[in-house]
């Protein structure tokens, strides 16, 4: 993808990344940053925080890291401008030539910062809307619709992590018309290293798995309510939950998970692999995400998906062919959907085929990096 005048290809040597603890830098990680600083770039990642991994991580591959928030406890302490002018000084003094944001205030903040410091390319990546699509009550971490309007304003490409939201953003006349915009599969599934697993044996009971981030909004308390309504009418199936650290505004504590009677909490999800050899079924109630990590892991697994009818989410499931989708935030509509299994479990195993050969549709990791090197101006 052709750089603007500006910023000729040979000048780009220095690369901010703005974006959240978690998920999305380990995606960041995975497709941009590990790979810029192969080809000899360096790199600076800005994150409210970091996790001590987080940062050995980052140190390990040669990426540097700031911090634009002074206190640990998050963005929801301090106003934008604050944010926005700590970005600046760090953007300022670092000097990048092209900075990539992603994130909800991390995007917008990173987009505004860039653009008032002069760096020469800004990237933003739409991984995540807000649940209610600008319609409902926002939650302490999400933005206004006319935030991303000014962060789409100030940015010379969007990478968008499924087509909706790229729609709904359009719909609200967000999106400039002279503004270049992509669409990926997220992080990308990697069939290389995900082999199919075979599945359990389907005589001794079948096993649902959930593998999600500390967040609410993930449908953890779905799957715990309908694991509940499940095990009263079938008590020999088991129902796996194993987290993904986060610190966002939503986090849950883990003794709480500890204390579910219901579901078998197995704690962080260190090999996802292996989890997968144990169920029969993945579970994904989310509410809003772009394009979720463990639904592609699970996919290239060759798992059958439960999961909701919203946006990135519902980009997974053929329905009844490889899953089942269901209402958000509707546990008895997740029971039903989980129950489906019980009642017709010969099912699985084609269904288990459908989930790989839906996985083989989706952008590679391979894909997705060289469309983030493209946007960055890495060729």
């Amino acid at each position: 993808m052709a750089m603007p005048a500006t910023v000729p290809v040979e000048a780009v040597q220095r690369i901010a990344v703005v974006c959240p603890p978690g998920t999305p830098l380990l995606q960041l990680r995975d497709v941009l940053i590990g790979e810029a600083l192969t080809r000899g770039r360096k790199v600076l990642v800005v994150a409210p925080e970091f996790s001590g991994a987080e940062v050995r991580s980052l140190s390990d591959l040669g990426a540097e890291h700031a911090t634009f928030v002074p206190d640990a406890s998050g963005l929801k302490l301090f106003s934008d401008w604050k944010a926005i002018a700590g970005l600046k000084q760090i953007l300022g003094e670092w000097a990048p030539h092209v900075v990539v944001a992603c994130g909800s205030q991390t995007m917008i903040y990173g987009a505004l910062a860039a653009k008032a410091v002069g760096v020469g390319r800004i990237v933003l990546i739409v991984d995540c809307l807000p649940e209610h699509r600008f319609t409902g009550p926002l939650a302490a971490d999400e933005m206004p619709a006319w935030r991303y309007g000014q962060a789409l304003r100030a940015a010379d490409e969007v990478v968008f992590h499924n087509r909706d939201d790229l729609a709904l953003l359009k719909k609200l006349a967000l999106v400039p018309d002279e503004l270049s915009a992509t669409v990926v599969s997220g992080g990308g599934v990697d069939l290389e290293h995900q082999q199919v697993l075979q599945l359990p044996p389907l005589g001794h009971g079948l096993v649902f798995l959930m593998i999600a981030s500390l967040d609410w909004r993930r449908g953890i308390k779905e799957y715990c309510e309908a694991a509940k309504i499940l095990r009263a009418r079938a008590p020999a199936l088991r129902c796996l939950l194993a987290v993904l650290p986060d610190e966002g505004a939503k986090a849950i504590d883990m003794a709480e998970l500890a204390l579910q009677a219901n579901v078998e909490y197995v704690g962080l999800a260190e090999d996802h692999a292996e989890l997968l050899t144990e169920a029969h079924v993945f579970v994904y109630p989310g509410c809003a995400e772009g394009m979720p990590r463990p639904l592609l892991q699970a996919l290239a697994a060759g798992r059958p998906i439960v999961t909701t009818n919203v946006a990135g989410c519902r980009d997974t499931v053929d329905e009844r062919v490889n899953g089942v989708l269901v209402a958000p935030r509707d546990p008895e509509a997740l029971a039903e959907a989980m129950e489906s299994f019980l009642r017709r479990p010969d099912l699985i195993p084609a269904m288990a085929r459908a989930s790989r050969g839906k996985a083989e549709r989706f952008d590679s990791v391979a894909a997705v990096r060289r469309t983030m090197l493209g946007v960055v101006g890495i060729e």
